[in-house]
């Protein structure tokens, strides 16, 4: 691409005028999402409706709304924990329905011109039983260790998703066979209630035979009906919350499922700490987990807010991430992406704070996802009542060609990297150029900010843009991944 193309790409990029000419293929076109929204399906405040004519009023394209999957966990002393134990739950889409969720979001999407609805879960993979709840220190550990599962729309597919508290999910084991602890009282019960048996009593000189009130055995029965039904289709848990610890198995199994269903992983939240007071006193408490943006194979991950202290900086975790993914299949992965973690009303959500803005090649839900899936994204923070930032052009030119965020390209020598930052309030903003976790560029200026910077580092590597601005102003680039001759784009 010549100089004089370039700059007419980045005018017509900045001022929305397309270029290309009628046989071409189809434009990229910027889509505004707004990711990690919930709603009264589970514990949100509003309606999946009310949010999204709501974030279509702020000018947003596409909502993902992430309910909760399954808020439910049991616990009982080992191995009963995995089958008898007692269920503790709360309101998700598990209890209002997945399949009328679904229908949910798609109502809510026809009811509101001009935004797409994409259907999401919030999901927790595992948590684990700590103490003892006779010694009142009963703790559950990683209850927020949170994945957003995007773009299923299969309700029987999202029903035996293997996450905690899931039994449809579950397996059949060797603890499935206490269940036959019930079944066996059950039809002692039936028999037991059926011929009652008679009982004798002594009046006087006579004897009375009297047919013998079976209040024992019913009292057995309904207790035996109760725990067959709580623990029906009896399938216990692969992974039980009172076993020993699986390590990151539970999460990659997690993350291959939905892989194979076509739908995209997403760790919510990694740096942030939870604490909470829950059923019965017992203490809920997660870490933050960014480690295990590195340690599973998740294709992307919040990097804001909850991202800027150990995986954004330079050589920071997303760095070492995104350096083990070249010696493997999916190159260039995990991707960042903005997320809301909304909770309140339709009205006082900030729709424009942290955005995941997205190139796509249809306007679509299958565009969507398609963009999602390659990467082909930035997130942003913006203050409050100020003007986001805006990534206009972000691309590596190789002999071979050019790749934007998200894409590969081959080339082993010298290529061209090419950046326009716009938007913002005018104020100044420090832009930092990445490669292989190295910073190798920087600068600062108030928008718009140009540069092209050419390296010819070995191959395979990557570059990656972060832009800083006064606080919360941040802009976050998805890599251009360069591989060398021979290796899989």
């Amino acid at each position: 691409m010549t100089r004089a193309a370039a700059l007419g790409f980045c005018l017509a990029t900045l001022f929305g005028i397309s270029l290309a000419p009628a046989s071409a293929a189809p434009e990229l076109s910027e889509m505004t999402a707004v990711v990690h929204v919930h709603t009264s399906v589970a514990d949100g405040a509003s309606s999946p409706a009310e949010i999204a004519r709501a974030a279509r009023a702020a000018g947003v394209d596409a909502l993902v709304v992430t309910d909760h999957f399954l808020m439910s966990v049991a616990y009982a002393p080992w191995p009963l924990g995995g089958a008898l134990g007692v269920t503790l739950s709360r309101p998700s889409v598990v209890t209002y329905g997945i399949a009328r969720y679904i229908r949910t979001l798609s109502d809510a999407e026809r009811a509101v011109p001009g935004i797409l609805v994409v259907p999401g879960l919030e999901v927790t993979p595992y948590a684990r039983f700590r103490g003892s709840l006779l010694s009142g220190d009963l703790e559950l550990d990683g209850w927020h260790r949170h994945l957003l599962v995007i773009g299923i729309e299969d309700p029987a597919a999202l029903a035996r998703l293997p996450v905690l508290g899931n039994r449809a999910g579950g397996v059949y084991g060797a603890s499935s066979l206490l269940f036959l602890i019930p079944a066996i009282g059950l039809a002692w019960s039936i028999r037991r209630i059926a011929r009652p048996g008679h009982s004798l009593a002594h009046v006087g000189a006579f004897r009375i035979r009297r047919r013998r009130r079976p209040v024992p055995e019913a009292l057995l029965g309904g207790l035996c009906l109760v725990l067959l039904g709580a623990g029906f289709p009896f399938r216990v848990e692969r992974y039980s919350p009172v076993g020993r610890d699986p390590g990151d198995a539970v999460f990659e199994e997690v993350i291959d499922r939905v892989r194979a269903l076509g739908g995209i992983t997403t760790w919510a939240h990694p740096e942030a700490r939870a604490e909470i007071e829950g059923f019965h006193g017992v203490r809920i408490g997660t870490e933050p987990y960014p480690e295990l943006v590195l340690r599973t194979h998740a294709d992307g991950f919040g990097a804001l807010p909850e991202g800027v202290k150990a995986l954004l900086p330079a050589g920071g975790i997303w760095d070492q991430a995104l350096s083990a993914s070249l010696h493997g299949p999916h190159p260039g992965r995990p991707f960042a992406l903005a997320e809301v973690d909304e909770h309140r009303s339709a009205a006082e959500i900030d729709y424009r704070l942290l955005q995941t803005v997205l190139l796509v090649r249809a306007r679509t839900r299958a565009g969507f996802m398609e963009a999602l899936a390659a990467g082909r994204l930035y997130g942003r923070w913006t203050p409050q009542g100020q003007e986001p930032l805006r990534l206009a052009e972000f691309q590596v030119e190789g002999p071979a060609g050019q790749a934007l965020a998200g894409q590969s390209i081959v080339a082993p020598g010298a290529r061209r990297i090419r950046f326009v930052v716009a938007g913002g309030n005018g104020s100044p903003v420090t832009a930092r150029l990445l490669r292989g976790g190295e910073v190798i560029w920087t600068t600062r200026g108030s928008p718009p900010i140009r540069a092209d910077v050419d390296d010819a580092t070995p191959a395979p590597t990557y570059y990656r843009l972060d832009v800083e601005g006064a606080y919360p102003y941040r802009l976050v680039s998805n890599p251009v991944t360069i591989l060398a001759p021979g290796d899989r784009t």
